[in-house]
């Protein structure tokens, strides 16, 4: 089956434009709202050419490799069958490839030429037994999943005789009575649902696969090219059933049997489905005998599975090899043995052995009506005929109304139209250009707004670093004022110890004071006696001396008070020296405090200043900051057109 690998698909819609069968894809979108192409595999036929096109690795394949290769190793008995597409691939080192196989445990090895000789010969006595017959070849499983999911009405005429591979198949169980599994090797990822549907075969090993895996066990196929192999096919060898995988292999086998026969071919997913979903519609007197038809425009030697594929020089240049030669001994057969090989076919085979029958596979496909086309059309702005006939392909299909079928049918969507993307870029560009227009008036708004904010920032810097000087000028003013404190404080304990010296100086006033008193209580009294020895008159003489002499004594005192009294007067003096000298010092102090106050007075005015200043550049700072909010909203309005 195909497989599908979401993270590399980037919708580039090749697969879509190489399906047959376009309704075996749908658009489908990841959680990151990714376009994506997946696979629908009940609609798909495994062509294989959606691999062949990706080639991002999205789109890619399943066989029997690892399980037939498991059960290799596992001791199962398994022999095999080989198509002869063989013989172009593994860039001619074929025969050491299946030699390899056969030394790591597959017993036999079967060339499918043989095969395509019995499928020849069954068709020959097929076609001669029902006279008149139409019929389809059916080599290519793709072709029969096709007929089988889409062209229900000519699946009657698909040829019922098994495919060369079959037919090998059912020759080795029923008449050489082999009990071992069988394992295909092929070019074809279709034959897969061949095998599952018959169970004749029980894998499917692409040579693709094949080659790989060979390579992971360490063979190089360029180690193998100067190497001669010794493998030889078992059993009966194939004759012109080796053409089979060139386009036009049945029609020249057919041919060679019975030249009367009308045997026309189609190859390639480009025309060979096309004319498959018109079989029922031709006329049957305009039918050939056999439409020999092929999935793979260059027959099986092109097959999606192929692996590495050679140039189609070579390709050729070899099938011709091989038909040349078949042919050459065909004739020698026909003259002398008419037709040996096909006498020994009647004799031991049957007929209906190699038969098979299809049913058709319902897909529940979805009706589209013309009406449902045409409102499509119209959604995806396809107005008039030429609009509706561009049929540019790019979408992956042939014309848009075959897009617009799809759209509805889940298989694609608008956004792979080019014309429609063409048109939602113009009008895209329109906006964006109407857009950049509006955007342009509000960045001119914005830049006026970020001059003035940047103007007002400018204040309210100026005015943080004018503060910011201020305030080291007050701390200066203050840590002055902290320290002429510190000094009026020592003045302050000088004028202590003044007023204390002159609190001494005082009493020594007072104790001088007590002692004139006392002398001039002294005197008073000696006044009164001497006015008293006065009255007395003759002894008048003897007490003035005793006064005189106590007037002197008084004398004596009065000039020690008086001295002890200036040397007080002195001290005071000198301590209201020192007291006014303090006074003056601190007056100066308090003035220079006082203009350091005034000038941190002024800071600080200055200060509260700027700080007005700083809350109405703020204010205009918050009223910009509203005609920012207010350009963002316009702005995000203008990009939501």
């Amino acid at each position: 089956m195909i497989s599908f690998d979401a993270s590399k698909c980037v919708a580039c819609n090749n697969c879509i434009r190489v399906c047959p069968a376009v309704e075996a894809n749908t658009v489908e979108y990841d959680e990151n709202g990714r376009k994506i192409f997946n696979i629908n595999p009940e609609r798909c036929i495994r062509c294989g050419a959606c691999v062949k096109a990706c080639s991002h690795g999205a789109r890619s394949y399943e066989d029997d490799t690892e399980r037939f290769w498991a059960d290799l190793k596992k001791g199962v008995k398994i022999i095999g069958i080989c198509a002869p597409a063989v013989k172009v691939s593994f860039d001619g080192c074929w025969r050491n490839v299946l030699g390899y196989l056969v030394k790591n445990g597959v017993s036999k090895i079967y060339d499918v030429s043989f095969g395509a000789d019995i499928c020849t010969w069954a068709h020959i006595r097929y076609l001669e037994k029902h006279k008149g017959a139409k019929v389809i070849s059916q080599p290519c499983p793709a072709i029969v999943n096709y007929m089988r999911r889409y062209c229900h009405d000519s699946l009657s005429h698909l040829s019922p005789v098994h495919s060369p591979m079959l037919c090998l198949a059912v020759y080795l169980k029923r008449y050489l009575n082999e009990d071992a599994k069988i394992v295909a090797f092929s070019p074809c990822i279709a034959k897969r649902d061949e095998f599952i549907e018959t169970g004749l075969v029980d894998y499917n090993v692409t040579f693709d696969r094949l080659g790989k895996l060979l390579n992971d066990n360490g063979i190089k196929f360029e180690n193998m090219k100067n190497v001669r192999s010794d493998f030889e096919f078992s059993g009966a060898g194939g004759q012109m059933g080796a053409v089979y995988p060139r386009p036009g292999g049945l029609k020249a086998c057919l041919e060679l049997e019975n030249p009367l026969l009308n045997v026309i071919t189609s190859e390639g997913t480009e025309s060979v489905y096309k004319n498959l979903s018109m079989y029922s519609t031709i006329a049957e007197r305009d039918l050939p005998d056999v439409f020999d038809v092929l999935s793979c425009d260059k027959g099986c030697g092109s097959g999606p599975a192929i692996g590495k594929q050679m140039s189609i020089y070579r390709m050729s240049g070899i099938m011709n090899g091989i038909e040349k030669y078949n042919r050459t001994k065909r004739v020698k057969f026909d003259r002398k043995h008419r037709d040996k090989q096909f006498l020994k076919f009647d004799k031991a085979l049957n007929l209906d052995d190699f038969i098979r029958t299809y049913t058709p596979i319902d897909i529940n496909d979805i009706e589209v009506t013309e009406n449902q086309i045409d409102e499509m059309l119209t959604k995806m702005g396809k107005i008039t005929a030429t609009q509706r006939n561009y049929n540019c392909h790019s979408c992956g299909f042939g014309t848009c109304r075959e897009m617009a079928r799809a759209i509805i049918k889940g298989v694609s969507d608008m956004t792979s139209c080019h014309e429609y993307m063409q048109h939602q870029e113009d009008e895209h560009r329109l906006l964006i250009e109407d857009t950049n227009r509006s955007i342009a008036e509000v960045t001119s708004e914005l830049n006026q707004v970020v001059s003035k904010l940047t103007y007002n920032i400018g204040n309210v810097k100026n005015a943080v670093g004018d503060i910011s000087e201020l305030n080291s000028t007050n701390f200066d003013q203050i840590t002055g004022l902290s320290d002429i404190l510190n000094e009026l404080l020592t003045l302050n304990d000088n004028i202590n110890n003044a007023m204390q010296s002159i609190n001494n100086s005082v009493a020594g006033f007072s104790e001088t004071t007590q002692n004139i008193s006392e002398i001039a209580r002294r005197i008073n009294i000696l006044s009164i006696n001497a006015s008293i020895e006065a009255a007395r008159a003759g002894q008048a003489g003897k007490g003035f001396a005793v006064v005189a002499h106590e007037v002197g004594k008084l004398a004596n005192h009065s000039q020690s008070a008086v001295a002890e009294a200036e040397k007080s007067n002195q001290l005071v003096f000198g301590d209201i020296e020192t007291v006014n000298n303090i006074l003056k010092t601190v007056t100066e102090k308090m003035d220079e405090i006082k203009g350091m106050m005034n000038k941190v007075s002024d800071n600080i005015s200055t200060t509260l200043g700027k700080g007005t200043d700083i809350n109405a550049a703020m204010g205009e700072v918050s009223e910009i900051n509203n005609q920012v909010e207010g350009l963002v909203s316009k702005a995000e309005s203008v990009l939501r057109k």
